[in-house]
């Protein structure tokens, strides 16, 4: 059994990305024509990989084979036999790996060659023999391959929009041995190529994980070939347009099992639009949130959103699974695997339709909440704020009378700083994220700002409550004067009285201590940057109690901190003191003066 991570650092020492690829790739093709494996010289292995042939494919295999020509051209012979005697006691499959893992370094910079997310998807996808498959943006590998490997009698189809990338699936394909293989070139939003008799082939699945974020080609959805993008205004990214694109291409029993970042589940505007149409058809079956750092390096939540057009006995629900478990996954080097656990654990939690405490929830469709964001459905068991860990009581929880944060406060946002505001003679005081510490103002550092027009919106008055809703969430501060000229930035929301039943200080503690930071961080939601959304932070869950009680617990807190803080002062003293004795008895006040 070779060690592919020991025969990765061999080569990378030798030759780069191309020639790597272009010997494997040729060596591919020569296994695959049942050529002989020595070679006596560098025109015998030229042509042992020319000689390869596939009239279906026949564009796709020449230009492989003219790019393999072209980067071993000037490539010495004995540069040339050194590799081919380093992978020379590789079989097909073992130089696939290898292929393959090169490839995953080169174009995501890691070397974690199976994370458990192709086998996760097919699972969910229940892939009988008989089904047709479908993967509009295939990649060179994914849970297409998977499915080929286990039986390369599946029919399968795939579209790519990278040449590259394409050659390298072909071989892929080729390599399982697949003989009902359809391999397709070209932008799927723009121009699917899976049609027949001017219609669009449909399929009994689609599995695929399409560009995360990817800027939308708005003349595609303009162009909405085949009707599919049919569920509402695709925004500036192509998330939805991928998605749209999957449902346009199930038949009227298919399952799509698709991957997705967690913006498309929670954003608002035209995404939340189509998200409430997949709802109100009936279409999500399931979403499944797994842990960040499943691929590449990047910190992006990832999760497997579960359409279905025939949900049958699951009609008018859908199931929300958190995956994102300790012992579901590990953690190798800057990489997360789902483990095998995991993988059997969350598939059989799907499939038998489970519900577990912390883990899986089933909600009706008239239960949607404008998101399909796992946490906003499942609390979880324990949580971990300030380092320190808490169990979470759900049913004393639910018990508690609470009131939504928008019936206590006025939610007003902030202003939106730019370089273009900024200005050292302007008239306003702009506070900044950045600009809060302790519950604190640091008023020596504000920015001075113009505002162009309508400049009260935005002026803060005595008592309002500043509120962080996007990067370092939850920071709190208080305005504590009249008459004041400071604004809060955009990042910033301020939160002022509606009626004299709320006390804003107390307010202020509650948001800081560890019950609000809870609250807070079960409405954020985001990928690389957390946010809170307008309507997350209008349902922040505040505990009822009287103004009076309010009030008697923000002095007595307040006159006990008074004494504390002076205790705390002293101790710090006497610490100081003690410590001094023990250096000074090296004589160090006589060289180092404060």
């Amino acid at each position: 059994m070779i060690d592919l991570n020991e025969l990765l650092h061999k080569t990378n020492n030798h030759f780069n990305y191309a020639i790597n690829r272009a010997i494997i790739s040729g060596m591919l093709l020569a296994n695959l024509n049942n050529s002989p494996k020595v070679f006596s010289s560098k025109e015998d292995f030229t042509q042992a990989y020319l000689d390869y042939t596939d009239s279906k494919y026949e564009q796709i295999v020449k230009k492989i084979q003219y790019s393999i020509q072209t980067t071993l051209a000037k490539l010495k012979s004995n540069q040339l036999f050194e590799a081919i005697n380093t992978y020379g006691r590789l079989n097909t499959t073992e130089l696939l790996k290898m292929l393959n893992a090169i490839s995953d370094k080169h174009y995501f910079s890691n070397t974690n060659i199976d994370n458990g997310l192709d086998e996760l998807m097919v699972k969910l996808a229940e892939v009988d023999p008989q089904d047709t498959i479908l993967d509009p943006t295939s990649g060179f590998k994914g849970a297409w391959l998977k499915i080929l490997e286990e039986n390369p009698h599946q029919t399968i189809t795939i579209q790519e929009i990278a040449p590259d990338l394409l050659a390298l699936a072909y071989l892929n394909a080729r390599a399982a041995g697949a003989d009902n293989f359809e391999i397709y070139q070209g932008d799927v939003l723009a121009d699917p190529k899976y049609v027949s008799n001017k219609k669009l082939e449909l399929f009994d699945k689609v599995i695929t994980f399409p560009p995360i974020s990817l800027k939308l080609n708005k003349e595609a959805i303009d162009q909405n070939k085949f009707n599919r993008f049919r569920f509402g205004t695709i925004g500036m990214r192509a998330d939805y347009a991928f998605i749209s694109n999957a449902i346009a291409s199930l038949n009227d029993k298919g399952k799509a099992v698709i991957a997705v970042a967690d913006g498309p589940l929670f954003q608002s505007g035209s995404t939340g639009v189509i998200r409430q149409n997949l709802v109100e058809n009936d279409l999500v079956e399931a979403v499944i949130a797994l842990p960040n750092n499943l691929v590449g390096t990047a910190a992006i939540p990832l999760n497997l959103l579960v359409l279905n057009k025939n949900k049958r006995d699951f009609e008018g629900k859908i199931q929300v699974i958190n995956g994102n478990q300790n012992d579901w996954y590990k953690h190798d080097r800057f990489v997360n695997t789902l483990t095998s656990t995991g993988i059997s654990e969350i598939a059989k939690i799907y499939t038998e339709k489970i519900e577990k405490d912390g883990i899986s929830t089933i909600i009706s469709n008239d239960d949607y909440k404008d998101t399909l964001s796992v946490k906003k459905y499942i609390l979880p068991t324990e949580i971990t704020i300030d380092n320190q860990k808490y169990h979470i009581n759900k049913e004393n929880l639910q018990k508690k009378n609470r009131a939504s944060l928008d019936q206590l406060v006025e939610i007003k946002r902030g202003f939106n700083v730019t370089q273009r505001n900024e200005t050292a003679a302007g008239k306003y005081l702009a506070i900044k994220v950045v600009d809060i510490n302790d519950k604190k103002i640091n008023k020596d550092k504000l920015s001075h700002i113009n505002i162009p027009t309508n400049p009260s919106r935005y002026l803060l008055k005595k008592n309002d409550l500043l509120l962080s809703t996007r990067g370092t969430l939850g920071k709190v501060a208080m305005i504590d004067e009249d008459n004041t000229n400071m604004v809060a930035s955009a990042n910033l929301v301020a939160l002022r009285a509606k009626s004299d039943k709320i006390n804003m200080k107390w307010l202020m503690y509650y948001l800081s201590s560890p019950m609000g930071k809870f609250e807070i961080s079960q409405a954020a939601s985001g990928t690389a940057i957390s946010t809170i959304s307008p309507s997350d932070l209008r349902n922040i869950q505040i505990p009822v109690i009287s103004r009076a009680k309010q009030d008697q617990a923000v002095e007595q807190f307040e006159k006990a901190k008074v004494k504390l803080d002076q205790k705390k002062k002293e101790l710090q003293k006497q610490y100081l003191e003690n410590e001094n004795k023990l250096y000074n008895s090296w004589k160090m006040d006589q060289i180092l003066t404060k």
